[in-house]
């Protein structure tokens, strides 16, 4: 790939990339400084093009190596539907306005907790967003509250705070506006847990307490499949997890056990569903229609998974008839 980038206070600003992969993953420095700032529109097919070329007068091209180069070498833009996944540099601390505006086909991005300044409409129309990675400060502050209000599609966090790693649920949300004829005024509702998730932070810091007092509303609102993926990766990662929610989750997989192992099976992580197995404890009966849903699948290591299982229960007893 090629780097336009220019220097600024406190390191490099990059503001147009050049190259033929999807996935973006931009240096950490650049002529020895760190890559502090994005400029705005940098991965955006609606760049004024009067301001990128005053860019291109006034900064400067390099490759990925470090090498200075006079243009971007007929590279094509990396912008819009081209960009599939952004990982940003650890120590980058501003975003331009609308940096990914309409990168439709977006789905991961990844960035660290010195990135403090995000600016207006950088995600706007970022509609095929899937997983957000963020490494917190080591305080657990970081910009993902700014990140997740411009997001209303359902997305997975996976977060490492000083090494610990956790994985959260945020559901989606849509706003919708209701007439109220009489008052002559249009009413905003908000539709879906996800608004309430959203706004579970302090400050600059994800309130993990007051995220899973959330669960009741995300288990009357959201489909089965989202809350059971939410409560198996607080269960599988911990992150300042109490007792009481754990028990909460644990009650709502038993309740829901089938499903939860099929999820795992789905997406082959069996060791996730020998963890998650010991923690609900199924009794026979339950074992026996997850092994016939395992059978049906014809993954041979799901099926030995249950079997083992199964088999913890001891061998069935045959029923005794006297004359």
């Amino acid at each position: 790939m090629i780097y336009l980038y220019r220097r600024n206070k406190t390191g490099i600003c990059i503001d147009r990339v050049y190259g033929h992969d999807g996935i973006v993953e931009l240096p950490e420095t650049l002529e020895g400084f760190p890559v502090t700032e994005l400029g705005a529109y940098i991965f955006s097919d609606h760049i004024d093009r009067g301001d990128l070329e005053k860019c291109r007068m006034s900064g400067k091209f390099c490759t990925e190596d470090g090498l200075e180069v006079q243009d971007e070498e007929g590279m094509p833009e990396m912008s819009g539907n081209a960009v599939q996944e952004l990982i940003l540099p650890s120590k980058l601390r501003k975003v331009g306005r609308y940096a990914f505006y309409n990168c439709f086909h977006l789905k991961k991005l990844s960035f660290g907790g010195d990135l403090r300044d995000v600016g207006v409409g950088a995600m706007t129309g970022c509609h095929k967003i899937e997983r957000v990675t963020v490494k917190t400060d080591e305080n657990g502050d970081s910009c993902l509250r700014d990140i997740l209000t411009e997001l209303p599609e359902t997305l997975r966090v996976d977060m490492d705070k000083n090494g610990e790693q956790g994985r959260f649920w945020f559901p989606e949300f849509f706003e919708e506006g209701v007439e109220n004829t009489p008052a002559r005024i249009i009413e905003n509702h908000v539709h879906g847990s996800g608004i309430r998730y959203r706004n579970s932070f302090l400050h600059k810091k994800l309130n993990i307490l007051e995220y899973d007092k959330l669960f009741p509303y995300a288990e009357a609102w959201e489909e089965e499949s989202i809350v059971l993926k939410l409560v198996l990766d607080r269960i599988l990662y911990p992150m300042d997890l109490t007792e009481t929610a754990e028990e909460k989750y644990i009650q709502y997989l038993r309740e829901h056990g089938e499903r939860a192992v099929s999820i795992l099976g789905e997406e082959k992580e069996y060791a996730a569903m020998r963890t998650i197995l010991t923690k609900i404890t199924p009794d026979r009966t339950e074992t026996e229609k997850m092994l016939e849903r395992a059978q049906r699948s014809g993954d041979s290591r799901w099926v030995s998974i249950l079997m083992d299982t199964l088999a913890g229960h001891g061998r069935k007893k045959r029923k005794a008839f006297e004359l």
